[in-house]
């Protein structure tokens, strides 16, 4: 028992996985009205516009991006883009998610990154790099610096997030990276 004298039973989590893969689902039923995220119509033009035909999707939100569903391909081999909107990787230390990218680039040298601005860096690790105190700017200049030898393209939309803008569906960051 606790000092409010009720007794606290914990119970175990099940099933939870799917909760998280439908998040977004769950969020668009807050809404009356149909509608679509910015960021993810961005993603559709982004693969559209450049004319992309295989894409290696790793997710861990569905997203329900609106593409031919053989535009989506199960082997990184076969992909002309990589795409990652999945949140876990904006957790990793800074010089992890540079060492993941190169990774990414060694299977297919065109990626579309998301990265979540509230979880990077969250190791606190110091950067040895001249980067710009406005925290958006100072993200792309990381990744600019960390990837000499890549095309780094920010594709993100600079804006104060109070919370409402669902980031924890798609990742806000949006960045085109590709090997010279």
């Amino acid at each position: 028992m606790n000092s409010t004298k009720k007794l606290i039973k914990v119970v175990e989590p099940f099933a939870l996985y799917k909760w998280a893969k439908n998040f977004k689902r769950i969020q668009d039923r807050f809404y009356g009205n149909k509608f679509k995220l910015r960021r993810i119509q961005q993603v559709e033009d982004f693969i559209t516009l450049n004319n992309i035909k295989k894409v290696y999707h790793i997710d861990e939100v569905r997203l329900d991006l609106d593409l031919p569903t053989n535009t989506f391909t199960n082997t990184v081999e076969e992909a002309d883009l990589i795409l990652v909107t999945a949140q876990g990787y904006s957790r990793f230390p800074c010089i992890g998610i540079i060492e993941q990218i190169y990774k990414w680039l060694e299977k297919c040298n065109k990626l579309y990154l998301c990265l979540n601005r509230h979880y990077l860096n969250i190791d606190n690790q110091k950067i040895d790099l001249a980067l710009p105190d406005e925290f958006q700017k100072a993200i792309t200049s990381w990744l600019q610096q960390s990837l000499k030898d890549c095309t780094v393209i920010d594709l993100s939309k600079n804006y104060l997030d109070y919370g409402e803008n669902f980031t924890w569906s798609l990742p806000d960051r949006h960045f085109y990276i590709e090997k010279k």
